[in-house]
């Protein structure tokens, strides 16, 4: 579970990202950011009922909570981020999906991280 200082939990907070947002895709994930007022990085998902029943959505949400909790201190600050989910992540491993997120990341460019 992402710490309560890190979540994206408000309805116009979405539709302002969604709307307002840029956008970086892969294969089963995207990524939706735009500045934000926040001192912090605000993370939101978005697993809509395309992916599957509501075990298997959750099922989803928490592989990518699990999988960006451990990059947030790499994370730019004041940023508004959504995570969506496509429907073709049923069956992806873990492995894949944290690594799919660690490209988009970089993508984005939202890393603190210098790259070679």
């Amino acid at each position: 579970m992402l710490k309560k200082e890190y979540r994206l939990k408000k309805k116009y907070q979405f539709n302002y990202t969604f709307k307002n947002g840029q956008s970086a895709g892969s294969k089963h994930l995207v990524i939706v950011f735009t500045p934000s007022n926040n001192k912090n990085i605000k993370i939101g998902l978005a697993v809509t009922k395309k992916v599957g029943k509501a075990f298997m959505r959750n099922k989803i949400k928490r592989q990518i909570r699990s999988a960006i909790a451990p990059m947030l201190s790499n994370l730019k600050p004041k940023y508004n981020l959504i995570i969506v989910a496509r429907p073709n992540i049923v069956n992806t491993p873990y492995k894949e999906i944290e690594s799919e997120i660690n490209y988009l990341i970089k993508k984005a460019n939202l890393s603190n991280e210098k790259s070679n």
